[in-house]
């Protein structure tokens, strides 16, 4: 099964966008970025749409946990 998430705001400068993916592979669940929109001036924000995949029940719903504590969102 597969989650698509959403993060916004400075999570490129933030190093969040890269702290949240690694967490989640760490966790043995396979995720990757489908659409970054980054901001075209420093003080705007950027946007990422990832995914999630694994099909284990626990470990997805552990992945979306820590996603969300760093902000991001479920699509």
């Amino acid at each position: 099964m597969e989650k698509e998430l959403k993060l916004k705001g400075h999570i490129i400068d933030s190093l969040i966008l890269s702290k949240v993916l690694d967490k989640i592979e760490e966790l043995g669940v396979n995720c990757y970025a489908k659409d970054v929109k980054v901001g075209s001036r420093r003080g705007d924000f950027s946007e990422a749409v990832f995914v999630i995949e694994t099909n284990d029940d626990e470990l997805m719903q552990e992945a979306v946990d820590l996603a969300k504590k760093h902000g991001a969102t479920e699509l």
